[in-house]
């Protein structure tokens, strides 16, 4: 009977706690400790209890999992944990609660439910969701329904989300945002790679919305590419510029931005809107801190029927006006009453 009950113990350990949270080794000594211990024959299962304050607790290496109540159900190769269940991976800095957690050992999920909560002790990251489920063979951990990701740097959220552990990255499904300083990005999925908890660089695909609040602008497009370490973002797909109060709109095949030069690039068909006035360009420079624009490339200035051409055009955005820059010409077509 002994030697049963420890094949049992090793069965709960390897098949329920086997995951890519765990570096569990069957080569690796396992400890199970509960308050009360009870097999069922009839059903094939092994039951471990809470009592007299000394909780089932299943440890191998450098991992270890508590809850009040641990089961394995040998008979249907499921494996449960119910009420404070506590999961730690002391090597990997990993740590995972729940109120339940379920185990599927013939198609390898683990799934946790009842507000669980992911904690990154190496970057201090920290993931919650509706459902956190864990793939011991695929190297990743979904996460299902109010996605919410933080740490001091940066707060992302979203419907649906992967996290790639060995990597640091994340993707973001649905609905998905990335909070950070004083910028939002919006976007229906995003690709996150993050660093010492700061983030490194992203791609935000479809209906993407980055905004700025502290220099007052948003931008609109299909796709938006960031990389930290370098201070540069792409932005394509239709992008569109919008400032905050003010009645300009500016457009490009390409947008280009650079954090340390403070300065916007508008490549490819520019075309700067303002009421009936528009402006159009082969190439654009917008200045951030100073709020303005100028237009090269055979710029044009259009209003109604009225149409010049000159070396450069003059945006400023704050006062909404749009002025020409060296040798215009052109012809202005009155308006009669």
């Amino acid at each position: 009977m002994k030697k049963f009950f420890l094949f049992l113990f090793w069965i709960i350990s390897c098949n329920f706690l086997y995951s890519q949270l765990g570096t569990f080794s069957t080569n690796e000594t396992t400890y199970v400790t509960a308050g009360r211990s009870v097999y069922k024959w009839e059903i094939e299962r092994m039951i471990l209890q809470n009592t007299n304050n000394s909780k089932p607790v299943i440890e191998q290496k450098n991992s270890i999992l508590k809850a009040d109540t641990i089961i394995y159900d040998s008979k249907n190769e499921m494996g449960y944990a119910y009420n404070n269940i506590y999961f730690e991976n002391t090597k990997d800095k990993i740590v995972l609660t729940a109120g339940e957690g379920t185990y599927n050992t013939k198609i390898k999920e683990i799934t946790t439910t009842a507000h669980p909560v992911l904690y990154l002790k190496k970057d201090n990251t920290k993931a919650k969701s509706d459902v956190i489920k864990i793939y011991p063979e695929k190297d990743y951990i979904q996460m299902i329904g109010n996605v919410w990701v933080t740490n001091k740097k940066f707060v992302m959220e979203g419907d649906q989300a992967k996290l790639f552990q060995k990597t640091g990255k994340f993707k973001i499904y649905g609905n998905a945002s990335a909070k950070e300083e004083k910028s939002t990005l919006y976007a229906d999925k995003i690709d996150v790679d993050s660093k010492d908890g700061q983030l490194q660089s992203y791609t935000a695909l479809d209906n993407v919305r980055a905004t700025d609040s502290k220099e007052g602008y948003t931008i609109h497009s299909g796709r938006l590419d960031y990389f930290k370490d370098i201070g540069y973002s792409k932005i394509t797909k239709n992008p569109v510029i919008t400032f905050s109060n003010k009645n300009i709109k500016a457009y490009s095949i390409v947008m280009e931005k650079y954090d340390d030069e403070e300065k916007a690039n508008l490549l490819g068909n520019v075309i700067i809107v303002k009421d009936n006035q528009k402006a159009y360009a082969k190439w654009g420079e917008y200045f951030i801190k100073s709020k303005k624009m100028i237009l090269t490339g055979n710029p044009i200035l259009v209003e109604g029927n009225s149409k010049f051409n000159a070396n450069q055009i003059l945006v400023d955005v704050e006062a909404e006006t749009m002025s020409m820059i060296g040798e215009g010409h052109g012809f202005y077509e009155y308006e009669l009453k």
